[in-house]
């Protein structure tokens, strides 16, 4: 059996000097270029730089392109990351879904995949532990033939990760979502790193480093759908907080609703979209017709104007609304970006920026530009950024805080 334990180096991470490191970076932030642009970017020789790459060649991380005709009639050669780089493998595995992606190093997309779960069931866990298996096999065999090595997997889930480890060491966690099940179905080889990070702070460095708030430092990504959770960005980094659980405002104490001091996740339960059905479905008048039995009905009814639904809607806009400047209060966003199943529905935006803009009308409000696929995009962001500390060490700024829990695999028991 498999034993797990912390690391901090990616597999199959070159032994590279300062130098080497240095013009990886040049070409990775480049995407192509010369060996004159790189001397002239770093300060350094072309007869060092030439070495450098040479070297770099060497192990598969970059590749000529072809040449580029210079203006005084002298060609120079064009370089690139090599598709025998590395790949990487973002993980969503949350209570209903099970979502794969594969990219390269040099961000190509490699593979995808997306698998509704029902956790519910009787064999649920067995089903989560067996779904996990064979799409990580389908995937993971063919890449790396022909892509390098699996540099990484990062797995996004629906938990504070300290405690979830705590958890898992305890023996507490739901079958399907228990740590060591997972790790046996990756089924991985020696010596990669799993990444284990919150999925809505996941979501956040997507919507970072591919989506919405690419051109933000700080903002917020408020995540509503069946439940709720923020993911906080300061500086162009995710905040995790001392114990993991930032932006978990799942138990904010707030006054609204109501809340009973025995109900920790009050306002979660207040704001997830069962109680928005429930709310909506027990005030309904039979004279508009039947009521909504899920909340994409809720949605179309208030898209065609059935009045129970548009004010059962702007309600729900205006709690939303109301959460969001709680949190303008605490980390003072430039922008607040929604996102989840209910959250980016384009029905509640006009009325959750109403809210914000009554008192804060300097916070811009925008809906996810990336989905569904917010969380998954952000669990290969997680290995990427994991991939580039290992290759470039003080050349690569984390765009976490370093915090994020890295396991791989130490040999047989």
């Amino acid at each position: 059996m498999k034993q797990w334990s912390p690391v901090q180096q990616t597999a199959d991470t070159p032994a590279l000097t300062d130098t080497e490191r240095a013009v990886l970076a040049v070409v990775y932030a480049q995407r192509e270029t010369t060996r004159p642009e790189i001397s002239s970017e770093l300060g350094l020789t072309k007869p060092t730089v030439s070495l450098a790459v040479a070297e770099l060649e060497k192990v598969g991380l970059i590749v000529p392109l072809r040449a580029r005709q210079g203006s005084i009639g002298r060609s120079a050669t064009v370089y690139g990351l090599a598709e025998s780089a590395g790949w990487l493998l973002g993980i969503d595995l949350g209570s209903t879904r099970l979502q794969l992606l594969a990219r390269g190093l040099d961000g190509r997309s490699l593979a995808s995949s997306s698998l509704s779960l029902d956790s519910d069931d009787d064999d649920g866990p067995v089903q989560i532990l067996k779904a996990v298996r064979d799409q990580v096999a389908r995937v993971a065999a063919p890449l790396s033939q022909t892509n390098g090595p699996l540099r990484a997997v990062g797995i996004a889930l629906p938990r504070i990760i300290p405690q979830y480890l705590e958890q898992s060491a305890a023996g507490s966690t739901e079958k399907g979502h228990a740590l060591p099940g997972i790790l046996e179905a990756l089924s991985l080889p020696e010596g990669v790193p799993v990444l284990l990070e919150n999925n809505v702070n996941c979501a956040a460095l997507a919507e970072m480093e591919r989506g919405t708030a690419q051109d933000h430092d700080d903002f917020v990504f408020l995540q509503v759908g069946v439940g709720i959770g923020a993911g906080i960005v300061a500086d162009r980094r995710v905040l995790r907080g001392a114990h993991g659980g930032a932006g978990e405002i799942s138990s904010l104490p707030v006054g609204w609703p109501a809340r009973d001091q025995g109900d920790e996740f009050a306002l979660e339960h207040y704001l997830g979209s069962r109680e928005l059905l429930r709310r909506c479905t027990s005030a309904w008048d039979p004279s508009f017709g039947p009521a909504p039995t899920t909340v994409p009905e809720l949605f179309e009814h208030a898209r065609t104007g059935t009045p129970p639904a548009v004010t059962a809607l702007a309600q729900h806009a205006n709690d939303i609304g109301q959460l969001a400047l709680t949190l303008t209060a605490v980390v003072d966003p430039a922008l607040i970006v929604l996102g989840g199943g209910v959250g980016q529905n384009p029905l509640l935006t006009a009325g959750v920026t109403g809210t914000v803009h009554r008192f804060k009308p300097e916070i811009s409000v925008r809906v996810s530009d990336l989905g569904d696929q917010a969380t998954v995009e952000g669990a290969v962001a997680l290995t990427l950024d994991h991939a580039l500390s290992g290759l470039l060490g003080s050349r690569h700024t984390r765009r976490l805080d370093g915090r994020t829990t890295v396991l791989t695999t130490r040999g047989s028991a």
